[in-house]
């Protein structure tokens, strides 16, 4: 027994140690790798770069002109600047030309800016900030871009920073998400996303600390509503769905059992309550399940109904309907944020998947719901429908699913979904366990430098060399 206890105590302090070193190790490789992304990168290195650039810069009236920059139209890439990389006047063409301003009436794009309670107004409020500060220290296109995208990556990763330091367990997937380059570069870009992620990382760190402290406080329920309304407002809709973990969050922790001396009365109390939950949990998650069907019906009435919809989600993304050159699949979920212009190698999607493996495995065990697991296994495969849906009827009409399918760089839209999988992972069902917390720990901060290292060289290389 006293050797047991020993292990026991020997095994927390292992894992006291690993949880004090996450938080400044992410915080460490975010900002240095970040800084390196926000310099380094070319101009616009998010997709439709050059739209998130021309709806922050107009919301702190800076309108640039970016056809004197060689940017024929407001829509993505960086094929504009390879030209500039090859002859070596990068700098004096986006960093010494001074901008030109003009009226937002004449933008030869909507930018949407009427409406100033959506993602597309709110999400670009922080890039919009860095714009500015980068034209009153010089007013060139460049000089607005490079300091958004500092100022952007300081600030969402000091809020990731204090999310993964105050998390109670899933630290090591929630730093292993957020150093993958698709997120660095979120971060180091101008782009509403990056507005989404932190939301999602707060709204699930949020449920993870009830879970942990077995309990549902005042001030999280507070916390839980101005997290409610910032994701309605803050994040795209195939986000929302997360909030629906709220209230099943609230009730299993309600009825998790607490420590003998504090649980008594509260036991004697919500002991009927909580029997029935448990009793009938399968038949709750019929419940839901039902209700997802109904909603799915409705919604996709119009276009051939749930089954022939889902039907063509699978097959769409187990088959290639375009070309082998096109720049989607799932390298865009975590490793390339850019694939047309990034040439990530391969390799890596494996490797970031084994990490996330091990990132939730090397956790410890902190409820027996079943209901838990399920319902959020369901959420996240309704984020996945959420974004499917918003997509059909989007791409060109070459075959016969490329008009209903997720195409392109749409993959990243999943990427704030896997934070949700702690709360499947961390059911006691899972009994295997990496035990080393700190060779997990060494193991992601590698992989994420030299990721972060890939993305600026190869894709500077590809705008020189190929």
């Amino acid at each position: 027994m006293q050797k047991e206890n020993f292990y026991t105590r020997e095994k927390l302090v292992r894992k006291k140690v690993t949880t004090k070193k996450v938080h400044k190790i992410y915080l460490l490789i975010a900002v240095l790798g970040g800084l390196l992304i926000s310099v380094a990168m070319p101009l616009f290195n998010e997709p439709d770069g050059q739209y998130h650039f021309a709806v922050s810069s107009a919301m702190v009236g800076l309108n640039t002109d970016i056809s004197k920059y060689g940017e024929k139209e407001i829509a993505s890439g960086m094929e504009g600047q390879k030209d500039f990389y090859r002859k070596g006047t990068f700098v004096e063409q986006y960093l010494l030309t001074k901008a030109t301003l003009y009226p937002i009436k004449d933008s030869p794009r909507d930018l949407g800016l009427d409406n100033k309670f959506s993602y597309n107004y709110i999400g670009h409020i922080i890039p919009a900030v860095g714009i500015w500060l980068g034209y009153h220290l010089y007013p060139s296109m460049g000089m607005m871009i490079i300091v958004a995208r500092i100022f952007s990556m300081l600030f969402y990763s000091l809020i990731m920073y204090f999310i993964i330091r105050h998390l109670k367990f899933g630290q090591l997937l929630f730093a292993t998400v957020s150093l993958s380059p698709v997120i660095m570069n979120t971060f180091s870009s101008l782009s509403y996303d990056a507005l989404g992620m932190v939301t999602v990382a707060g709204s699930v760190a949020l449920m993870i600390n009830m879970i942990a402290m077995k309990r549902v406080k005042l001030s999280d329920v507070l916390l839980m509503f101005l997290l409610l309304v910032l994701s309605l407002l803050g994040c795209k809709p195939n986000l929302w769905v997360v909030n629906i973990l709220f209230p099943i969050t609230g009730i299993i922790t309600a009825i998790m059992p607490r420590q003998i001396k504090q649980e008594s009365l509260y036991t004697r109390r919500n002991k009927e309550k909580a029997n029935i939950l448990i009793k009938h949990k399968w038949l709750f998650l019929i419940g839901l399940i039902l209700i997802f069907v109904l909603v799915g019906c409705y919604l996709t009435g119009d276009r051939g109904g749930l089954l022939e919809v889902l039907t063509r989600l699978v097959f769409t993304q187990s088959f290639r309907f375009y070309p082998v050159s096109s720049p989607g699949d799932f390298v865009n979920l975590l490793v390339s944020p850019y694939p047309t212009y990034n040439y990530m190698p391969t390799i890596l999607i494996a490797i970031w998947g084994i990490l996330v493996l091990v990132a939730l495995l090397s956790d410890e065990s902190y409820h027996k719901s079943i209901l838990l697991s399920w319902a959020t296994s369901l959420v996240i495969a309704l984020g996945i429908f959420a974004t499917y849906y918003g997509f059909l009827g989007y791409g060109m009409l070459q075959g016969f699913a490329l008009r209903m399918t997720i195409q392109g760089v749409q993959w990243r839209y999943f990427t704030p979904l896997l934070l949700l999988l702690p709360l499947v992972f961390s059911n006691q069902k899972f009994k295997t366990k990496v035990v080393n917390r700190n060779a997990v720990l060494i193991f992601m901060a590698i992989t994420a430098i030299v990721s972060n290292f890939l993305l600026v060289f190869n894709t500077l290389w590809g705008m020189i060399m190929v």
